[in-house]
């Protein structure tokens, strides 16, 4: 589904996600202690979800990220479901939406100019915020 043919800038996707068959977008954010897991949101309100998707189907891949030019962070991940079946996942460095890895590097990532990135949708959802283990499952963050 990721387009990395040609040079330059380019779609994301080759296919489009069908806004009409994803109703579920999991944002996890990126951990730091394993013992304390991940801040999660499962985001299910249509409208948010319509928003993460037009983001994604209309994001543009610029440049690779030379090697010596990342900094990398655990990574955060935007998942996208239909039902139960995952459809797409996207992993981030860190909690920058704007560097995706793809294929075993990191590429700057660009969204639409009148939208905020989906770090911004995942802040301003009203989604509970869940803490999640490394699996993604719900998990007791330990008393400190």
């Amino acid at each position: 589904m990721l387009c990395l043919s040609g040079c330059g800038k380019r779609e994301l996707l080759n296919e489009k996600l069908d806004a009409s068959k994803i109703d579920k977008v999991v944002v996890k954010m990126a951990m730091g202690n394993p013992a304390y897991g991940a801040e999660c949101k499962v985001i299910t309100n249509p409208e948010e979800v319509q928003d993460f998707v037009f983001l994604f189907n209309n994001a543009v891949v610029d440049e690779k990220i030379d090697s010596g030019e990342e900094w990398v962070a655990d990574s955060g991940s935007y998942t996208f479901f239909s039902g139960e079946e995952q459809i797409i996942k996207f992993n981030v460095n860190g909690n920058d939406p704007e560097r995706i890895w793809i294929n075993d590097a990191f590429y700057e990532i660009e969204y639409p100019d009148d939208m905020v990135d989906p770090y911004g949708l995942y802040s301003y959802s009203d989604a509970e915020i869940i803490d999640v283990d490394e699996n993604g499952k719900e998990m007791e963050r330990p008393a400190k």
